[in-house]
């Protein structure tokens, strides 16, 4: 008995020694300590970060290449789209404004009334028109008195080319005073009239008249006269009833228009 208790309190001692043995060893400084050894450092498992999964990681990584890849390509394309679409817009614009200038140089538009148009193409102008427009010009320039002289001349004056105005003005400045000095009127009756045209929309006008002269209700006399005009068809303008520019105008008693033509005659 008194062996098992020495042999049990010997354990005791040694399992004490032990401890504090153990204790001391901790509280010792080791090489780590001392920097004589590298801390050794904790590794993740191979595999993972911070609970990640990184052999997926190339995957979505090329996923994410694609899909960049497929936008750019998308806008690429779009892009292309809109400078195409930009392009065939004002392309087919631009072909449609010559088109509308090129009909408008082709097709003209005549009025027979202040509310009737018609349309038509030099080529094909009817007669009456062009005789129609023919018979109000030599009306207003053959039919006045002293009072509307120059009303009747501004009237024509508007369907006259900007050279002739001025030519038409300064070879009638002097005829208006005398017509309103003298009070004279003058009727103008149309006997005979051509007209021939060509293929450019232009119209040769020769009218064979007679002019009867009043002057203060007086009958001074008559005069036979020849009056030629060269009328072009040009495109509308506002303020125009008929749109046939007269582009000359010239009158002469019938006798000196005769001998004119003989002589051209004979010249050839």
């Amino acid at each position: 008995m008194k062996n098992n208790e020495a042999i049990s309190r010997c354990r005791k001692t040694l399992s004490q020694a032990k401890n504090k043995l153990t204790q001391l060893s901790s509280r010792m400084i080791g090489p780590m300590e001392k920097g004589m050894e590298k801390a050794k450092l904790q590794s993740p498992p191979t595999g993972t970060y911070e609970g990640v999964d990184l052999s997926i990681l190339p995957k979505f990584i090329a996923y994410k290449a694609a899909l960049l890849r497929e936008k750019v390509i998308l806008c690429h394309v779009l892009f292309g789209l809109i400078v195409l679409f930009s392009v065939h817009y004002f392309t087919s614009r631009v072909e449609l404004s010559n088109l509308y200038k090129n009909l408008r140089e082709k097709e003209y538009i005549l009025a027979p009334g202040v509310l009737d148009f018609t349309t038509a193409s030099p080529q094909t102008v009817p007669d009456s028109y062009i005789n129609d427009a023919a018979s109000d010009f030599l009306a207003d320039l053959g039919n006045f008195s002293s009072d509307n002289i120059e009303e009747q001349y501004a009237s024509v004056k508007r369907f006259m080319s900007d050279e002739l105005k001025v030519k038409f003005d300064l070879e009638n400045k002097d005829w208006i005073s005398q017509v309103k000095e003298d009070n004279i009127s003058q009727i103008l009756k149309v006997t005979e009239k051509e007209i021939t045209t060509d293929d450019n929309g232009q119209f040769r006008v020769i009218a064979l008249a007679r002019a009867d002269f009043y002057s203060n209700h007086q009958y001074l006399g008559h005069e036979d006269q020849v009056i030629e005009m060269r009328l072009e068809l040009v495109p509308p303008k506002k303020g125009k009833r008929w749109y046939l520019q007269i582009d000359s105008l010239s009158w002469s008693k019938a006798d000196t228009f005769r001998t004119k033509q003989q002589l051209s005659g004979d010249s050839q």
